[in-house]
């Protein structure tokens, strides 16, 4: 707890040595305080919106509610949400305060919220409950989704499981994750269990096997083309995951599960395996296939529930590997599966870290690190390109390594809300090795102290995404 007579440096010690999002809380907002944060939170006016209409909106809701009159508070809350959801979703609006954005921001989704669930139980002639399902439903499609994006990381990806960790005890945790590589085996795992399971998982983090690479001998890796046992990766897989398919998973957890996995063939195309496009498949298969970077791990077959429950080969012939190769975010995928349109994305990419570390941080040093971080990734994109040209009749190895690299330079790794962990070059030598106990408590410790400064911004971002969910799932029940 912070003393009312804190000095900022006493703040930033607390938030330091925080070790729950209630004690950064605290002090983040003794942070705002003697900033003098707190008051531009508590002033309307801002540049980034408009303060008198947003204003309005939300007064207009009230005399709505208080009239009785659902038709236009629906045809209201359409009208407003879509003049003023992109401007009030800002990234500059949480840039000021610690603790949260503008007190009237707040308010105007509250406002909202609670117009949604007042319209759940509103009477309106001629609109009984399957009715208003069917206008609910319409209008989250347009509103859309939020989704939680886990990229790949090797053994950094381990920060994943303290990024969920946090959303999750806040309440935040979005109902879609994809996953490539070590993203794809935690957000394997997460989706497989419901939420009783998930907590007791984080409260008994030993029941997660950490013994997942295993060095096969030298005439076998020269034999698979491969340093690391695939069998061996698949055995802690199952036992981390379980054995169901992608729409068991989504039947037991409620999570739509999504796994980016890598073709070898150069005419194939990267794939999302999930509930949707490949229900069958059995779900710590795909997050092996999602993983087999080459080099550590031969290509993998997918294995699928048969008919008569046994296991068959799924798409028989074809073979796959890590999905962070092609397409770390599938965002336009997910969009077009999912209807999803806001990213929050767990970044944890080695060849990625080093060029957002200084996202975030302000003064001339990091301005000049990120400027030059931009160029070189910039300049690397150029080079992968122009060997794609030279080479655009080549084919086999080479080719498809020139291609490889230009996939990894040239993708999108950015997202809504960016999490990543502290950069810590230190933590690359443990890139390619088995975490121990003590660094996975680490891992978990540091992914959640990098959710903590974002949950204002993630919850004010979903608040009406998930009132929309809520409502949606009341008039389900009562519609029978």
């Amino acid at each position: 707890m912070v003393s009312t007579r804190a000095t900022l440096r006493d703040v930033h010690g607390a938030l330091d040595a925080a070790t729950t999002y209630d004690q950064w809380l605290a002090a983040a907002r003794e942070h705002d305080r003697l900033t003098g944060a707190e008051d531009w939170r508590a002033e309307d006016a801002s540049a980034h919106y408009d303060a008198t209409a947003v204003r309005a909106a939300v007064d207009r809701w009230r005399r709505l509610r208080a009239a009785g009159d659902p038709i236009a508070l629906a045809e209201a809350l359409t009208e407003d949400f879509y003049r003023h959801q992109n401007e009030l979703a800002a990234s500059e609006l949480y840039e000021v305060a610690l603790g949260g954005t503008k007190h009237l921001v707040e308010t105007f989704l509250a406002e909202g919220e609670a117009s949604l669930e007042w319209l759940v139980d509103a009477e309106a002639p001629g609109l009984d409950d399957a009715a208003k399902l069917q206008r609910f439903e319409i209008a989250y499609k347009v509103f859309g989704r939020s989704a939680l994006l886990l990229s790949g990381g090797a053994t950094l990806g381990f920060h994943h499981l303290g990024v969920v960790k946090a959303l999750f005890e806040q309440g935040l945790l979005p109902h879609i994750l994809s996953g490539s590589s070590t993203g794809a085996m935690i957000a394997a795992g997460v989706c497989a269990r419901d939420d009783a399971e998930l907590a007791a998982m984080y409260a008994d983090p030993s029941v997660i096997r950490l013994d997942g690479l295993a060095p096969v001998g030298l005439a076998r890796a020269v034999g698979q083309g491969a340093w690391l046992d695939p069998e061996h990766l698949y055995e802690v897989l199952h036992h981390n995951i379980g054995g169901r398919t992608f729409a068991e998973a989504f039947a037991h957890s409620g999570r739509a599960l999504n796994i980016a996995v890598s073709p070898t063939r150069s005419r194939q195309k990267p794939r999302l395996l999930s509930h949707l496009t490949a229900p069958d498949v059995l779900v710590a298969r795909a997050a092996l296939a999602s993983s087999a970077l080459p080099g550590l791990f031969p290509p993998v077959e997918l294995l699928a529930r048969g008919p008569d429950g046994g296991v068959v080969p799924h798409s028989p012939g074809e073979r796959w590997v890590d999905g962070s190769l092609y397409e770390d975010l599938p965002k336009l995928r997910l969009a077009r599966l999912h209807n999803v349109n806001h990213f929050i994305v767990s970044q944890t990419n080695p060849h990625v870290l080093p060029f957002v570390r200084h996202y975030g941080r302000r003064g001339l040093r990091s301005t000049l690190a990120g400027i030059a971080g931009s160029a070189l990734r910039t300049q690397g994109t150029w080079a992968a390109d122009l060997l794609r040209r030279v080479n655009r009749r080549g084919r086999g190895p080479v080719g498809q390594a020139i291609d490889r690299a230009y996939a990894l330079v040239s993708q999108d790794y950015g997202g809504d809300i960016d999490i990543h962990p502290q950069f810590q070059w230190r933590l690359y030598r443990k890139v390619v090795s088995n975490p121990t106990r003590e660094d996975l408590a680490g891992f978990i410790r540091e992914g959640e102290r990098s959710v903590w400064p974002q949950v204002a911004i993630i919850r004010n971002q979903t608040r009406i995404g998930w009132a929309f969910r809520r409502c949606i799932g009341r008039l389900q029940e009562r519609a029978g």
